[in-house]
């Protein structure tokens, strides 16, 4: 069986080569900037500005191909969400090329500033798109696989503990104050810079019941410290794990709506954009 983690890092890794050579590209042009053949009107600098804007205005198939029926078929989602992603960098970095830093009129300044709005606007969307989406093109979250998993963490706490009644009504009301789903977004925020608070206090009484119970296998089965101090590092685990599921589940409503909210705002700025790139090509060539 492949090990998942081997895939993990190298997509991270992949992701860290592609953002250095772009960032190396950028430095380049930077310190190149003025020279003749980087000149945006001819030459090599004008067919790096057209390369970005058709890169800006490729960004329009990924929202395409979630929308209309005759492209569902067109291939695999996660791999248009992947070239987005892409160009969504790629594009505006040989823009700025394009630029060679100075903007020397009007609608090009527009056009400048649109493009990184936009691009600042994806970057938000990406990271609220991983908060809600298991892995970087995996499946949206739901939250009652979330609630199951952080109940499924919590049954596997240490061996008597959930037979304690004071644990029981402890995690009850836990859940029941963290895990039960927000209406409005006003509650989603509320709830996301309460939960830390809550989560430490009821993590407070659960260590103590954690050690109470170790302690009383530890007489019972006659322990010897190493013994306790192992099976009490394996408890911190199984807790830490049912906490950051718990807190996971918690926020999702939160970033579900920011991310609903984001769609709302992040069409209209890439519609604003490709306008202005429309307007910026076309007073170029008349002009």
């Amino acid at each position: 069986m492949r090990d998942r983690s081997v895939g993990t890092n190298g997509g991270a890794l992949a992701i860290l080569a592609f953002l250095a050579a772009i960032s190396a590209s950028v430095g380049w042009a930077w310190l190149h900037r003025g020279d003749e053949f980087l000149r945006a009107e001819r030459g090599p600098g004008y067919f790096i500005g057209i390369a970005g804007a058709l890169m800006m205005v490729a960004l329009l198939g990924y929202p395409l191909r979630k929308r209309l029926k005759v492209m569902r078929g067109w291939g695999a989602a996660s791999a248009w969400f992947r070239w987005h992603m892409i160009l969504g960098v790629l594009g505006p970095a040989l823009v700025v090329i394009h630029s060679d830093f100075s903007l020397q009129s009007t609608n090009a300044t527009v056009a400048f500033v649109s493009m990184l709005t936009v691009a600042g606007s994806g970057l938000v969307g990406r990271y609220l798109y991983g908060q809600v989406h298991r892995g970087l093109y995996g499946q949206r979250l739901e939250a009652r696989t979330l609630r199951e998993e952080a109940t499924g963490s919590r049954d596997q706490l240490v061996g008597g503990l959930t037979a304690s009644e004071r644990w029981r009504a402890e995690v009850e009301a836990f859940e029941n104050r963290v895990l039960t789903p927000t209406r409005t977004l006003g509650q989603a925020i509320g709830r996301a810079l309460s939960v830390g608070g809550v989560i430490r206090r009821s993590r407070k009484v659960a260590l103590t019941l954690i050690d109470a119970e170790l302690g009383r296998q530890a007489d019972a089965g006659r322990w010897d410290a190493r013994t306790l101090k192992a099976r009490r590092g394996e408890a911190l685990q199984q807790l830490g794990d049912y906490y950051r599921a718990v807190r996971r589940a918690a926020s999702l409503g939160l970033y579900e709506r920011l991310f609903s909210l984001w769609h709302v705002l992040h069409v209209p700025l890439f519609v604003i954009l490709v306008l202005t790139v429309v307007i910026h090509v076309i007073a170029v060539h008349l002009y």
